[in-house]
């Protein structure tokens, strides 16, 4: 009784995540940065807000946000140009209003970039037919090692919205490893990580 409750426990702890895992098609650079819900910058018609980001590994896939959509009024075009360190356009995704709840953690999806690790991007949202009474606002934080630096109203400030970047891993193998990796790296008591 004793060995089938040890194999069930195993089992449920290590096989199942492992099998769950190979279903995961993107995976999270990290947490989303803390802000404050009183710091925000509204975006409509030509108020536009553009982020400056690192990228912290290859495949980026999306960007994600915290955005306010107060009332549910903006029911516009929500426009994400994502700009390369040369200032090329290289992806372009289109929301609508109508799509985001009031505050909600918003991923904005787009075809993977494969040689994106460590590579300095730009993305730029815009709601140029919303009208003032439309806005929409993200909210704003410090700097980090992957938030640089962001313009809004033609000001360039350090730090910006507090975005996740996601990636796609190259194979089910390779994302079963890194979820068994962050999994374990959580269980371990911080001094023991550092050996």
């Amino acid at each position: 009784m004793i060995w089938f409750t040890s194999i069930s426990i195993m089992f449920l702890l290590f096989i199942i995540p492992g099998l769950m895992a190979g279903l995961i098609d993107m995976i999270p650079a990290g947490d989303q940065p803390g802000y404050s819900v009183d710091s925000r910058a509204s975006i409509y018609r030509d108020r536009y807000f553009t982020q400056y980001f690192i990228s912290k590994d290859k495949n980026l896939t999306a960007v994600a946000t915290s955005i306010k959509n107060p009332n549910l009024k903006n029911k516009k075009n929500i426009i994400f140009n994502l700009y390369d360190d040369k200032n090329v356009l290289t992806r372009t995704t289109t929301l609508n209003g109508m799509n985001i709840e009031d505050g909600s953690f918003i991923k904005i999806i787009f075809e993977k970039i494969p040689d994106s690790k460590n590579k300095k991007y730009h993305f730029t949202l815009s709601s140029p037919d919303a009208g003032e009474e439309e806005t929409i606002e993200v909210f704003l934080t410090g700097p980090t090692n992957e938030i640089l630096n962001y313009i809004y109203d033609e000001v360039n400030k350090p730090g910006g919205t507090p975005m996740v970047t996601f990636h796609k891993p190259d194979s089910s193998p390779e994302t079963i490893k890194l979820v068994y990796i962050n999994w374990f790296s959580k269980l371990l008591p911080r001094h023991f990580q550092k050996i």
